[in-house]
């Protein structure tokens, strides 16, 4: 009877030793939502592939880009149900023409999305921080030594223009976030097909990013328009940035 009992313990605890390890292992190989951002630079509708690509625009411009640049910060995405997801230390720098261009975020809660918000640059309380890390770190180039605070947004390369007929090298450099010329412009879209984050799942969202618009709407601005204003500073600033607020679309989302 003493045997049998001793054999009856020996086979509960290893039954429960078993159970344990397997839901252990279990909680173990659970992966988060993972979401992968990829953005793709056209220029003329055709991918911008180097700086030796010609690309015009509207004002009659002639141009090549030697460094794209600019900061997406405080991601938001808004799940069916209203939940809101802000991504923690949500700021990410893409630099185009260093292949730059994407980003993953992994602890985003299960759920479908149906709506995504960013800021093309960065927010007043990490402008006023000082020296930072990461994609904040001043050894990026995107932090004004002049000026205290972050470039949100940084082209250059050379141009010709109908006054300008000479190539010449040109810097559009936009930043400041304070009073009725702040360049911080907020993005949202609402997505025809949803994110459908699963835990040990990816989802790759491609955002077109279309160089065309920074010179096109609602301003019309030409490399010519942009040096003789450049001496109103905040003001043609504020204007480029109200026009590169509308260069992003949502291509596709493969779940």
């Amino acid at each position: 009877m003493k045997n049998i009992v001793f054999l009856v313990i020996i086979s509960i605890t290893i039954s429960l030793f078993t159970s344990c390890k397997k839901d252990n292992k279990v909680e173990e190989d659970v992966i988060s939502p993972i979401v992968n951002f990829k953005f793709n630079p056209l220029a003329n509708g055709l991918p911008l592939l180097n700086e030796n690509q010609r690309i015009f625009n509207s004002s009659n411009d002639t141009f090549n880009i030697s460094k794209f640049n600019y900061y997406i910060t405080n991601i938001k995405l808004t799940r069916e149900d209203g939940y809101v997801f802000s991504e923690t230390e949500s700021y990410h720098l893409i630099k185009h023409l260093d292949a730059i261009n994407s980003f993953s975020f992994s602890n985003l809660p299960e759920g479908n999305y149906k709506s995504i918000e960013f800021l093309i640059g960065v927010d007043s309380i990490r402008n006023v921080s000082g020296s930072q890390t990461g994609a904040l770190a001043i050894s990026n180039n995107m932090f004004w030594e002049w000026n205290s605070g972050y470039i949100f947004f940084k082209l250059e390369g050379y141009y010709t223009s109908p006054l300008q007929t000479q190539k010449n090298g040109y810097a559009i450099h936009v930043g400041g976030f304070k009073g009725v010329y702040s360049c911080l412009q907020k993005c949202k879209f609402n997505l025809n097909e949803m994110i459908l984050a699963k835990n040990n799942h990816q989802t790759t969202v491609s955002i077109n990013v279309s160089i065309d618009e920074i010179f096109i709407s609602p301003k019309k601005i030409g490399f010519d328009y942009y040096y003789a204003n450049i001496a109103q500073g905040e003001k043609i600033f504020n204007e480029i940035s109200i026009n590169y607020k509308d260069m992003f679309s949502i291509s596709k989302i493969e779940n």
